[in-house]
C-alpha cells in the first residue's frame, strides 16, 4: 500500500500529551485491531489518519514520498474513509446514501447507478435499496455505511467500534462484510474493546496506553483474553511472541517446572550520563557477563530486556526483548516485556547493574513463593526490600499490563495489589550492591580486584 505515518503527536485541549507515536505503518490488505482504554485517543488517532483532525505533528509516506500531514490532508480525505460508531444516514433511500460519495465526484449518473447496484448486491442490501435509510435498524445502517465506504474503493478504511450495540445476527452480518473487505484487499483499522474481534478479524493487534508519553505497541491481548482462549500450545512446543522493533523471539517451553530469568538492561542510566549500564566494563568485562554467569546455574532460560545496543546483547546467545510500551518507562515495563516474551510459569527478574547476584537467589525466591502461597516473591536484605530481585508468576501479566496501561509505574504500588512473599537474604546484604554512579563503579571494581568477589556469585 505504501502508507505509513511518522511522529504522530497530539495533546488534549488542556495541554496533556495524548499520544506520541514514532511509527504507524499500515501493511497492504491488513486488518489492524486498535485497542486501548477510554481516553487513550483511539478515535482521535483514526481522525488524524483520515485527515479529519489536525495533529500537533505528523508526517506521512504515500507510495514512497514523505510529506507533512497538512500537505497530505487532501489526499488522505480522498483515499481514506472513516466510519463513526454511529454512522450518519441522510434522510433519503439506501441507494441514495450509498451513492452520496460518488455523486460528489461528478460522475455520469448511469455510471453511479451501476456501481451502487453492484455495491448493494455485494453487501446483500439490494432488497433495501428504496427504503429510507433512517428507518433501518442499527445493524442495517452499519452495513449501509460499509457499503457506502466500499463503493468509493478506499485505500484505507477506519472503523470506530463498528460492532457496538448490535444483536448477534447483525454482528455476524457486519463481521462477514468486514471479512469480504479484507478479501478485496482493503486495508482496515478497527477500534474495539472486545477480545474476540482480534481473533476473528485482526492480522495485527496494536494497543494505545492511556497516559503519556504514549506509544502504540503490538502486544498479546492478555488484557482481553486469557491464554486458554487463545489456544495455548501443548506442553513441549514453543510459541512465538511479538517483539516490537526486534523481530520475533522464540519463547521457552511452557512447563510448570521451568524458570526464566529476565535481566533488566533497558534503563536510561541518567546518573551515569546515559551509558548502557549492562555493557559497562568492570575490570575488563561487561557487567552483564557477571549477571549471566551467576544466573546460568540457577535457571532454565535467560532473556535480556534492552532498548539499545541490541546486537551487542544478542552476541551472548539469548533472546533480547525491547520494552513493549515505549522506551525507558521503568523496570515494571521491562518485567512486563519479559513476562510476555516467556512461557515459563515463573519469571526471575534481576537488574543489570548488580554484578554480585546471590548464588541461591532463584532457590530462595522460589521457596518463599511456595511456602507463603504468594503471587510473587521479593528479596529482603533485613533493612529493606529489593524490589527488582523478584520472582513472578506468569499469571500476573494481565494485572501488570492493566496497571501500566492506566499510567502506573511504581513497583511498590503494584506489588501491594498482590500477595507478596519476602525472601530472607539478611545473611548476604552486600550481594545487592548496585552501580548507579561512577563512584559506585570504582567501589565495586575495588571489591573484585581485592579478591573478595573474583566470581560473579
Amino acid at each position: 500500500m505504501g502508507l505509513a505515518f511518522h511522529r504522530i503527536r497530539k495533546h488534549t485541549t488542556r495541554g496533556d500529551k495524548l499520544f506520541d507515536i514514532d511509527e504507524f505503518d499500515i501493511p497492504e490488505g491488513a486488518c489492524i485491531i486498535l485497542s486501548g482504554q477510554n481516553g487513550a485517543g483511539k478515535t482521535t488517532l483514526l481522525k488524524i489518519l483520515a485527515g479529519l483532525e489536525a495533529p500537533d505533528n505528523a508526517e506521512i509516506t504515500f507510495d514512497g514520498q514523505r510529506r507533512t500531514w497538512k500537505a497530505a490532508r487532501t489526499r488522505l480525505r480522498r483515499e481514506v474513509v472513516y466510519l463513526h460508531q454511529q454512522p450518519y444516514m441522510f434522510d433519503h433511500s439506501v441507494a441514495d446514501n450509498v451513492a452520496y460519495g460518488l455523486s460528489r465526484q461528478a460522475l455520469p449518473k448511469t455510471h453511479i447507478k451501476e456501481r451502487v447496484a453492484r455495491a448493494l448486491a455485494w453487501s446483500g442490501l439490494s432488497h433495501l435499496a428504496q427504503r429510507n435509510a433512517r428507518e433501518l435498524s442499527g445493524g442495517e445502517q452499519q452495513r449501509v455505511a460499509l457499503t457506502r465506504a466500499r463503493v468509493l474503493s478506499p485505500r484505507l478504511l477506519l472503523l470506530d467500534e463498528p460492532l457496538a450495540n448490535m444483536d448477534i445476527s447483525a454482528r455476524e452480518q457486519t463481521i462477514q462484510l468486514i471479512r469480504r473487505l479484507k478479501e478485496d484487499g482493503t486495508s482496515t483499522i478497527i477500534t474495539s474493546h472486545e477480545p474476540h474481534i482480534s481473533r476473528l478479524l485482526g492480522d495485527q493487534h496494536r494497543h494505545l496506553c492511556k497516559t503519556g508519553p504514549c506509544r502504540y505497541t503490538i502486544i498479546k491481548p492478555f488484557l482481553f483474553q486469557r491464554s486458554v482462549e487463545q489456544g495455548v500450545p501443548p506442553s513441549g512446543q514453543t510459541t512465538e511472541a511479538p517483539d516490537p522493533g526486534n523481530g520475533t523471539v522464540m519463547t521457552p517451553q511452557d512447563n510448570d517446572n521451568t524458570v526464566t530469568a529476565v535481566i533488566l538492561a533497558g534503563g536510561m542510566a541518567r546518573r551515569m550520563d546515559g551509558v548502557d549500564k549492562g555493557l559497562i566494563q568492570l575490570n575488563g568485562r561487561p557487567m552483564i557477563e557477571y549477571i549471566i554467569e551467576a544466573l546460568k546455574p540457577q535457571v532454565d532460560h535467560i532473556v535480556i530486556n534492552a532498548n539499545r545496543n541490541l546486537e551487542q546483547y544478542r552476541r551472548y546467545g539469548y533472546p533480547v526483548v525491547k520494552d513493549i510500551m515505549g522506551d525507558y518507562f521503568g523496570p515494571l515495563v521491562g518485567m512486563a516485556s519479559g513476562l510476555q516474551a516467556c512461557s515459563s510459569e515463573r519469571i526471575l527478574t534481576v537488574p543489570c547493574d548488580s554484578p554480585f547476584v546471590p548464588p541461591r537467589l532463584a532457590e530462595k525466591l522460589h521457596a518463599a513463593l511456595l511456602e507463603q502461597d504468594a503471587e510473587l516473591s521479593v528479596a529482603n536484605d533485613s533493612e529493606r526490600m529489593q524490589p527488582v530481585f523478584a520472582m513472578l508468576r506468569r499469571q500476573l501479566l494481565p494485572s501488570l499490563l492493566a496497571y501500566l496501561d492506566a499510567g502506573g509505574r511504581k513497583i511498590d504500588t503494584w506489588y501491594a495489589e498482590h500477595k507478596t512473599a519476602l525472601a530472607d537474604f539478611s545473611d548476604s546484604p552486600d550481594t545487592f550492591i548496585n552501580i548507579n554512579t561512577p563512584e559506585d563503579k570504582t567501589f565495586v571494581e575495588g571489591i573484585i580486584s581485592a579478591g573478595n568477589r573474583t566470581q560473579p556469585t
